[in-house]
């Protein structure tokens, strides 16, 4: 009866592992966001083989002969987060395009032009285009240019004209919270600087456009928010280097975690990875809950299995020693009455 009863409890735990393995085959995993370390991690990962020693020296190499000390203090910055060791004579070279009175005279001539045109070009002259936007001068100049063009029945530029807008009417909000929207008129002036010197993509733009069309205010100026986030943590030169990478206003939310996640090394970030930097934020794959019961039952299967085989076999054996013990009691009675003792009388 023990033994019987064993072997069905084996026999049940073995149908109910197959039915629990057939689960862990069939259920889908689970996907959930990655952490901030993760995402940190898989950026690493995907900017190290685009980003060799050789490959960056090489670049910055050709930054520094073209004078543009900007663009090599980029990689050298991405050269810095990711620990790699660049040529000391070309760090040299970086430091001597920094002195002060060329710096000083590069940037002042660009943050001029930035302001009287709003075409920043290198770190001056974004943040001369900034300040013209900040002080309602630069909104008021690209929205009069592009009445100026629909008067004329010439092309008007429908993304000025909606940034110029939004930047208008915010102008009245940073003075009434006292700079709180300040970072929402630097993402307008970002953008607009993006669309005017050919940073901002098509795709971006066509969405900023849907969204004025649409009078979605609010998240018009969320995502200018966050361009101005992006622009605080990194620089607005850097946000305007991202901006080539941006295919749709919603890309902005996970280019500013970037930003404020890696800060400084983004431009130079973006400049070798692209697009390929949200590679960082794929959702990871998990076991999904069913899969796991599943394994617990196909566990606890073996565990119950096991058991019912040791009763099955504990009982066999018991059965075994009972008949041995049988055929020796009748070994030896067939033995007595083959070779019977003597009479102990007789002796």
């Amino acid at each position: 009866m023990m033994r019987r009863f064993g072997l069905g409890l084996a026999a049940l735990a073995a149908v109910a592992a197959c039915m629990a393995l057939a689960v862990v085959l069939i259920a889908p995993d689970d996907l959930r966001d990655p952490t901030d370390e993760e995402i940190r991690a898989g950026i690493l990962a995907t900017v190290r083989p685009l980003a060799p020693a050789e490959e960056l020296e090489r670049r910055i190499s050709e930054s520094l002969n073209a004078d543009d000390p900007e663009e090599a203090g980029d990689l050298l910055d991405l050269a810095d987060l990711l620990g790699i060791t660049i040529d000391p004579d070309l760090r040299r070279q970086y430091s001597e395009k920094l002195e002060w009175l060329p710096t000083l005279i590069r940037s002042a001539s660009a943050g001029a032009h930035g302001f009287m045109t709003g075409e920043g070009e290198g770190m001056a002259g974004t943040a001369g285009a900034v300040i013209s936007d900040l002080t309602v001068i630069g909104d008021l100049r690209d929205a009069t240019a592009q009445a100026e063009h629909f008067l004329n029945d010439e092309p008007v530029d429908e993304v000025m004209l909606a940034l110029s807008a939004v930047g208008i009417g915010l102008t009245g909000a940073v003075l009434a919270t006292g700079g709180i929207a300040i970072p929402v008129k630097v993402g307008v002036s970002i953008a607009k600087v993006a669309q005017r010197t050919g940073h901002m993509t098509k795709g971006f733009a066509r969405s900023v456009v849907e969204l004025a069309k649409l009078k979605d205010t609010a998240k018009l100026q969320d995502v200018m928010k966050s361009l101005g986030a992006i622009g605080k943590a990194a620089s607005p030169r850097s946000a305007l280097i991202v901006m080539r990478s941006l295919e749709h206003v919603d890309d902005l939310p996970r280019a500013e975690k970037i930003a404020v996640m890696i800060g400084k090394p983004t431009a130079g970030l973006f400049k070798v990875v692209g697009r390929r930097v949200f590679d960082g934020f794929a959702k990871i794959a998990v076991r999904s809950a069913a899969a796991v019961w599943a394994v617990s039952v196909i566990i606890l299967s073996a565990v119950v299995g096991l058991l019912g085989l040791l009763l099955s076999a504990i009982t066999t054996l018991g059965t075994v020693m009972a008949v041995l013990h049988l055929f020796r009691k009748a070994a030896i009675r067939g033995l007595r009455s083959l070779f019977p003792r003597g009479d102990p009388a007789a002796g």
